[in-house]
């Protein structure tokens, strides 16, 4: 998959060359596109607002919260605005490749079945 901006040229150079051979205009249909091409200055892998708002909706409710102390239904609760922090969160731990600390953090609370408990 090409993802450099000159890669990207060069390939839609040697695909206009070839459907324009008879009019020798690819170069020139190339430059012309060019301006349509993704800004690849971005990662072409961002995580997509949609995709934080369809984790958000699917959260399970009724469990219990984080280290936080954040529940699912509060981060539901939230509005817009939570939901573009959110995405602006995930996409920069995405992009610098560094989780919070706090992420890695997971509380988990044994619970004995009852018969087990009453023969201790």
């Amino acid at each position: 998959m090409l993802q450099s901006k000159e890669g990207v040229k060069q390939r839609w150079t040697q695909y206009c060359s070839g459907e324009y051979k008879d009019e020798g205009g690819g170069e020139e249909m190339a430059m012309g596109l060019e301006g349509i091409f993704p800004s690849y200055e971005e990662d072409p892998q961002d995580i997509l607002y949609s995709e934080v708002e369809e984790a958000i909706r699917t959260l399970k409710s009724n469990k219990s919260s984080g280290s936080d102390g954040t529940t699912a239904e509060m981060i539901q609760a939230g509005d817009e605005q939570l939901v573009h922090e959110i995405h602006k969160l995930c996409n920069k731990a995405w992009h610098e490749r560094a989780i919070p600390e706090d992420w890695w953090k997971s509380i988990l609370v044994p619970i004995p079945k009852k018969r087990r408990f009453q023969r201790m």
